[in-house]
């Protein structure tokens, strides 16, 4: 058998399925980033939502606000503001970054603050122990509302005598 004939078609067959697998992952399109929570969101979806409202005020002195509100027509209105990051986002991008935060957290009509505040704090990526004030309002289209407060006191220059 004469061995040495093939060589060129199996190389040419290698060399288009490393371009056939180069552009498969060249074409996926990138979708935003949606962290993985410790706890588990039971699909909320931003169209459920009329107003959102979330501001953290952090120790070392930098806010983050997110707002949110929908009107009958279903058209948009948001603002996302860090100030821990370099950039905000208004219009369609802040509208994205809502949906991203409102559907990877924790059911809004749950009744466990508490594990929605963590889901909340994972997606934004901020840790607890940065934390110092949280107020979250909001209200789903079927009327629903809720507003949670968390105020975390760690000052150490408190007597306990």
């Amino acid at each position: 058998m004469k061995w040495k004939g093939y060589i060129p078609v199996v190389m040419m067959i290698a060399v288009l399925a490393v371009f056939v697998g180069a552009q498969e992952m060249l074409s996926r399109t990138p979708q935003p980033d949606m962290l993985q929570s410790q706890v588990s969101g039971p699909g909320n979806t931003l169209q459920e939502v009329r107003r959102f409202e979330l501001e953290l005020e952090l120790r070392n002195d930098q806010d983050i606000e997110v707002h949110y509100v929908s009107d009958d027509q279903g058209f948009p209105l948001a603002t996302v503001r860090r100030e821990d990051r370099p950039r905000h986002s208004t219009g369609e991008e802040a509208v994205e970054e809502i949906r991203i935060l409102v559907e990877s957290s924790p059911a809004l009509t749950g009744n466990e603050p508490l594990t929605l505040i963590q889901g909340i704090l994972d997606q934004l990526q901020v840790n607890q122990a940065d934390l110092k004030d949280l107020e979250l309002e909001f209200e789903l289209m079927d009327g629903t509302q809720r507003e949670i407060e968390l105020e975390v006191d760690n000052d150490d220059d408190d007597d306990n005598d």
